[in-house]
């Protein structure tokens, strides 16, 4: 972003859709201020406290449809793994009023792999134990285009991964809102059956190893 866009520590961030603040404390650690306009409270709240330290966050409750945010009030718009919740024309139209003139949107996914045995498995014990899970938008060329300015953005990947032991596989499944958790019974100790299973095929050394594309889009709203 340095290279591309210019981008520095005096530039400020709105963080769409900020959840618990891992995209907000990447900038915050540059030295940036940041808003995290997050509608969830249980979220925010987290957010709040573990970006304590960071006299330069701002906690905001609102939505990538109505942020609450001033006319023109930041440099970027960043959206990380969230795009695909927004409604898309109502956000565009808001991340266009809230940043400056010449202003740039950098929009953020980790896409799992599929090109490694683990990871492969990691996808089927998904596939199976979902339940209920939810239809949303591929965020492809066709999606972005309606929200960069004349359909131009440019597109970098960077190969990320994510060591965890067991407790910790389980819980990353477990995380997503389409997966049992321990409320459900049988289906999650189903789960948590298949997950041992995978653990113990694949570790090495207490670990397992997922991998991931981390995507990234800039450009100009």
């Amino acid at each position: 972003m340095r290279n591309t866009i210019g981008f520095d520590k005096d530039k400020i961030v709105a963080d769409i859709g900020s959840g618990t603040g891992l995209l907000s404390r990447l900038f915050l650690e540059n030295g940036n201020k940041v808003f995290g306009v997050e509608p969830n409270d249980e979220m925010r709240s987290f957010a709040e406290e573990s970006l304590s330290k960071f006299p330069n966050f701002v906690s905001v409750r609102g939505s990538a449809e109505q942020t609450s945010l001033e006319d023109g009030s930041v440099d970027l718009v960043a959206v990380g793994q969230a795009l695909h919740w927004f409604d898309r024309e109502r956000a565009t139209r808001e991340f266009a009023r809230i940043v400056r003139k010449d202003g740039h949107a950098c929009i953020v996914y980790n896409d799992r792999t599929s090109d490694d045995a683990f990871m492969r498995a990691y996808e089927s014990i998904i596939s199976k134990h979902a339940r209920d899970r939810a239809s949303v938008p591929e965020i492809d060329d066709s999606y972005l285009s309606g929200l960069f300015r004349n359909g131009n953005y440019r597109k970098f990947n960077l190969r990320n991964e994510q060591l965890l032991d067991f407790e910790g596989l389980l819980g990353r499944i477990t995380s997503a809102s389409y997966m049992p958790d321990a409320s459900d019974g049988e289906r999650f100790e189903a789960l948590r059956l298949g997950v041992s299973r995978l653990y113990r095929t694949y570790e090495k050394k207490g670990q397992v190893r997922l991998l991931y594309d981390t995507v990234i889009f800039l450009g100009q709203l």
